[in-house]
């Protein structure tokens, strides 16, 4: 099975949320996201069970999510990526190695968090990595932003784990800040609310990127208090 066999399932007229083999496609510049019900994750075109559900978001090509979901096979994965590229490697290398925990999102975290996802409904939250967008110009497009965090909030179930790394300083203090200032997460970690070493954390494209260029990698992880404001 290749990436490049897979193609959209639709034209940019005809859009509309689509899943097929476990890739659900949740297309940009959409607007009709309430016509649609949140996911029943139970359903046998999904992964058929009632099995934990855990979450990455900005999954890249999938090289953490699909270790994760091999080494964890009674809990369920939900891969989200928004470049179809990468999507498809995900749902491609899930198919060769014969992995059937994974569902692969092609789409934006936002819009798919919000109209998709019961309340509830992860135990485990993971962002690997995430785009700084350092300039201030850009910093709408930074995906921890306060309604993106009071979101995965709620659809964390109650005591869920969220857990982030990044090799970009200045972000891990943002994030540590605005998980602090929704009242909603506790840190786990003590002291500066990050560990520079987390044996057994998995590793990705971008981990070995960042690690061979010397730079030093943040891990935070924060519990749902559910006491969202």
């Amino acid at each position: 099975m290749k990436s490049k066999n897979l193609k959209f399932p639709f034209t940019w007229e005809h859009r509309k949320p689509h899943l097929d083999d476990r890739m659900l496609y949740v297309p940009k510049f959409y607007d009709k996201h309430d016509l649609w019900s949140p996911l029943p994750w139970n359903d046998p075109e999904m992964f058929g069970n009632d099995n934990d559900l855990c979450i990455e978001f900005c999954s890249g090509n999938g090289a953490w999510i699909l270790e994760k979901a091999k080494a964890h096979p009674l809990k369920n994965w939900v891969a989200v990526e928004k470049r179809f590229d990468r999507a498809t490697k995900i749902w491609a290398r899930m198919k060769n190695t014969s992995i059937t925990n994974v569902l692969v999102v092609c789409g934006e975290a936002e819009p798919f968090a919000d109209h998709y996802v019961q309340e509830d409904t992860f135990s485990e939250i993971y962002i690997n990595f995430p785009d700084p967008w350092p300039k201030d110009r850009h910093a709408k497009n930074r995906i921890f932003r306060q309604p993106f965090i009071k979101r995965v909030s709620e659809i964390a179930k109650k005591d869920a784990k969220a857990t982030f790394v990044t090799d970009d300083e200045v972000y891990s203090l943002q994030m540590i800040e605005e998980m602090s200032k929704s009242g909603a997460w506790e840190s786990t970690l003590p002291g500066t609310q990050y560990v520079t070493d987390w044996p057994q954390y998995g590793s990705s494209y971008f981990d070995e990127l960042w690690r061979a260029k010397g730079k030093t990698i943040r891990y935070m992880q924060f519990s749902n208090t559910k006491a969202t404001k």
